[in-house]
């Protein structure tokens, strides 16, 4: 079953379409008189946060990023291998590909586990933007792979081989703070989008979830 959200003036959407064999999440803009058509398509692991830091991006519009998205990535102390249009991550994990034209491939791997005779890299998720795809959004995925925050995870849900090219550190999570993360995020982005300011969150805990 695919799931499809369309932007209010139809020249954007994203798509979830559940496909082992194919991207699942489908992000696309069918341009306009000022702006040309251009698609960014995610693989089945790929991280939430990372396509939701596409999504963010394109409904809070255009921010001070750098002209050249790659530039996020350089200033991380990734490095350029022999082929001036690849950079790879400094653990080797991950590769990110610059077509001269402007598209790009993101290609992640993971080690396949501690118990192999001769540790593999296995295909981890991988992420395609073509050509016109806005800089500002390019670079916000980046970013959000450079990121050093911690990420919220059951890790009973994780892939198995996942584990062992990831640091975990376990703590526990007030229910409630896991419960209301869409609702802050939500509210976040709408704040941002109408300029209105949010009141301070309360100490250790998220704001109260709203009510209908």
């Amino acid at each position: 079953m695919a799931v499809r959200l369309t932007r209010r003036d139809r020249q954007a959407e994203l798509l979830l379409s559940p496909d082992p064999d194919d991207h699942w999440w489908t992000l696309h803009h069918t341009g306009s008189s000022t702006e040309k058509a251009w698609t960014m398509r995610f693989g089945a692991r790929t991280p939430a946060e990372i396509v939701a830091a596409a999504t963010d991006a394109l409904t809070t519009g255009p921010a001070d990023s750098m002209a050249d998205p790659m530039q996020v990535l350089e200033h991380a102390g990734w490095k350029h291998p022999v082929r001036d249009h690849q950079i790879s991550s400094p653990d080797g994990f991950v590769a990110v590909s610059q077509h001269p034209v402007g598209a790009m491939n993101i290609e992640v791997t993971a080690h396949d586990g501690p118990w192999a005779s001769e540790p593999t890299a296995r295909p981890a998720w991988r992420a395609y933007f073509s050509d016109h795809t806005p800089p500002h959004l390019t670079a916000a995925v980046l970013a959000g792979m450079v990121s050093t925050e911690p990420l919220l995870r059951d890790e009973k849900a994780m892939v198995p081989f996942l584990r062992y090219s990831v640091r975990i550190a376990r703590d526990r999570v007030p229910a409630h703070q896991a419960e209301y993360a869409l609702w802050d995020r939500v509210d976040r982005l709408a704040a941002h989008r109408t300029g209105t300011p949010l009141p301070p969150q309360p100490p250790g805990g998220s704001l109260p979830r709203r009510t209908r």
